[in-house]
């Protein structure tokens, strides 16, 4: 069973050639084999006959020559009779039996002398594989008088067929022969293009050109195998020039995708994406090998203001600028990566010594020593560094991030433009300002919060005008907490949106209630960036307005420059909603930013604030009171109304009486007071409010009745 099928597999292995040859022999070689096996039965018969032939005539010569010599049972004369049979050489034996079947003569050729012939022979013959045997009787007048009995070997018989077989066989190996060629030739017509077209399959396969071609050779099912076979190569062809096309493609998408998620496309910096892997790798590396590695995180000083006036076009260009002094001056093997903003890192790897990381540090400072040239604009910037080395601060990478960004915001403290290395007491103050944060989210909800006024009092008339609302935290554990404190806080975690609201309906409910006691009373109420910002903002405002029953242009909304100058576009709509609503608008801390005048004319703004910092050296510092009186020239051209922050003493106060028509608000007259304090303030008379104030020429104020000093 197992060799039919190792035969089966082996047939169906073979080459096609192979199989047409072996078959088409095999058909001829059957053919020939059926043939040969015919003639051969033909001629053994035939020659049987023949032979029979020939002995039955010699037997019935003898058969007639013995008739006398059986009737006188002449034994002499039978055995002379028999003897002539020498001249047959294929006879072995003869006998002549009388009736009564006794033996008359007998012959026996040289090599048979030892065989016996049968008792009483059969009438008739009868061939073996070696012999003939024919018996015959004799008759005299119609009577039987004796038998004859001969017997013939068969050599002559097979020497003829075995003459015979080697003819045949010559003949069917010519045959074979030339039927072998003659096919060999028929099936190379048929072979020969399939051979061809197997090798040209071969050849493409290991050169992978499919712009090879068979060559087609005939009009046959061979040809039409040929012209499919190019058909399917031209597909191939398309079909690969499209896949290579479209490898190509997609090899450059995937170099994008990479591109993008890699690396930032402002300054083709990595990105944060990248800037997490290798830090994983490079202290993994680290950690392995016992080097040490230092991460510094930095944050370019004042960006946004310079971001936020000359637009973010500009901050791009900048951060192009910066990314490039970056590479300049850093070595080859430090990581730069761009992680948001105007926020950078860099890997310091196989640091030796603190030191080290301090001297790429002040490179990096050093970079930024020259002003970059931008569009037309020449633009100083700096840097805040924070430090934090592995494995002295941190040996997990989250620690050491969260500590370099800790020591970055101490280097701001410092003054910016320095770096600052990680030390572990920063950690209390990194947890101090989250705990804030955390008792931030709930201190609306809890009522720790309370709106403090600061009165607002004009100078040429000595009326109290108006109040700032201010906000103060009540905190439980720690008691009250400075706003400088919060509120950057707030700003920062999004709160801001919720307090300031409450806030802005806490001032003009109190500023409605006090209509009464003073009519036209304004109240002014800070917004933040976070709150102008927001789409709802407008709509809000109006809301409470109604609620509270506040006239619209009883509020003024306080704006810093930078949040005018964030987004020009949606300042200018929010404006002139809030404008055609009545509500006024006045600018904050004027003169800190650096932003364009122009924005005075484009936006509805009624009211300047004089930063209280230009106040404090005055009338002492002339360089301060040059501004003063620059801004409140300024102010008196463009119809604007200014008011003056921060006043804390007389001379103060007689340098803005000469200095023309301003408001004023300060320590000096009045610091913050609870609603219950300036409500108090608000039920005495004008009279008694310049007296109380010492707002009359040369006075000295006392404390208000009722005031905080908180």
């Amino acid at each position: 069973m197992h060799g039919m099928k190792y035969w089966r597999q082996l047939f169906r292995d073979m080459p096609i050639k192979r199989k047409l040859v072996l078959i088409s022999m095999s058909s001829t070689g059957v053919a020939l084999l059926l043939v040969t096996i015919l003639l051969l039965v033909n001629e053994y018969y035939s020659y049987q006959r023949a032979l029979l032939d020939d002995v039955r005539v010699q037997t019935a010569m003898i058969a007639e020559n013995s008739t006398a010599a059986l009737v006188f049972r002449d034994r002499s004369g039978a055995q002379e009779i028999l003897g002539a049979l020498a001249a047959s050489p294929s006879i072995e034996q003869a006998a002549l039996y009388t009736a009564d079947g006794k033996t008359l003569a007998l012959y026996r050729r040289k090599d048979q002398a030892r065989t016996e012939v049968p008792d009483r022979p059969v009438t008739g013959h009868r061939f073996s594989s070696q012999h003939l045997e024919l018996a015959h009787e004799i008759e005299l007048n119609g009577e039987i008088v004796g038998t004859v009995y001969l017997r013939s070997d068969l050599e002559r018989l097979y020497v003829r067929i075995m003459w015979y077989v080697g003819a045949i066989v010559l003949t069917a190996a010519g045959a074979m022969l030339a039927a072998f060629l003659l096919i060999s030739l028929l099936h190379r017509g048929i072979s020969g293009p399939l051979a061809r077209l197997v090798d040209l399959m071969r050849q493409i396969s290991e050169r992978k050109d499919y712009s090879s071609r068979a060559r087609v050779e005939t009009r046959d099912e061979v040809g039409a195998l040929a012209e499919g076979f190019n058909a399917m190569l031209g597909q191939i062809e398309r079909h690969q020039a499209d896949l290579m096309q479209e490898l190509g493609e997609r090899k450059r998408a995937e170099q994008r995708l990479d591109q993008l998620a890699y690396y930032d496309t402002i300054t083709q910096l990595p990105n944060r994406h990248f800037f997490n892997e290798q830090l994983k790798l490079v202290l993994a590396r680290a950690q392995r090998t016992g080097q040490r590695a230092g991460l510094m995180f930095l944050d370019l000083d004042n960006f946004k203001i310079i971001n936020d006036t000359l637009g973010h076009d500009i901050g791009d260009v900048l951060l192009q600028g910066v990314a490039k002094r970056l590479r300049e001056h850093l070595r080859t093997g430090d990581i730069i990566c761009r992680i948001g903003g105007d926020e950078f890192a860099v890997i310091v790897e196989d640091m030796t010594d603190r030191e080290q990381a301090a001297i790429v540090a002040e490179k990096i400072i050093g970079a930024f020593a020259h002003s970059l040239r931008l569009e037309g604009h020449e633009i100083y910037i700096s840097a805040s560094i924070g430090i934090s080395l592995f494995p002295e601060d941190a040996t997990e990478m989250h620690a050491l991030l969260r500590n370099a960004d800790t020591a970055m915001y101490f280097a701001k403290e410092r003054g910016k433009n320095t770096y600052q290395f990680f030390l572990p007491e920063m950690n209390g103050r990194a947890l101090n300002r989250l705990t804030l944060e955390t008792s931030l989210r709930h201190a609306l909800e809890r009522e720790e919060f309370e709106v403090y006024y600061q009165p607002q009092f004009d100078l040429a008339s000595k009326r109290l005008f108006g109040v700032e609302a201010l906000l103060r935290w009540h905190r439980p554990d720690v008691g009250i907490v400075n706003p400088t404190e919060f509120i950057p806080v707030a700003e920062e975690s999004g709160q801001i949106v919720s307090i300031g609201e409450w806030v802005l309906r806490q001032a003009c409910a109190q500023a409605q209630a006090w209509q009464a006691l003073v009519p036209g009373l304004t109240v002014s109420v800070n917004i933040s960036s976070r709150q102008f910002h927001d789409s709802q903002l407008v709509d809000r405002i109006l809301e409470i307005l109604r609620q509270t029953g506040l006239a619209p242009e009883l509020l003024t909304l306080e704006l810093t420059e930078g949040v005018l100058m964030e987004s020009s576009g949606t300042a200018s709509t929010t404006l002139e909603r809030l404008e055609a609503a009545g509500v006024k608008l006045s600018i904050d801390d004027f003169g800190t930013g650096y932003s364009s005048m122009g924005y005075l004319k484009r936006f509805p703004i009624s009211t300047l604030k004089i930063d209280q910092g230009f106040m404090r050296e005055v009338p002492a510092d002339r360089d301060n009171v040059a501004i003063v009186m620059a801004i409140i020239a300024m102010c008196q051209s463009l119809k604007l109304y200014v008011i003056a922050e921060g006043v804390e003493n007389m001379a103060q106060l007689e340098f803005l009486r000469k200095a023309g028509p301003v408001g004023v608000q300060g320590f000096y007259l009045s610091r913050p007071l609870t609603a219950d304090a300036t409500a108090a303030l608000l039920q005495i008379t004008h009279e008694e409010r310049i007296t109380l104030l010492a707002l009359a020429d040369g006075g000295t104020p006392p404390n208000p009745r009722g005031q905080s000093q908180g």
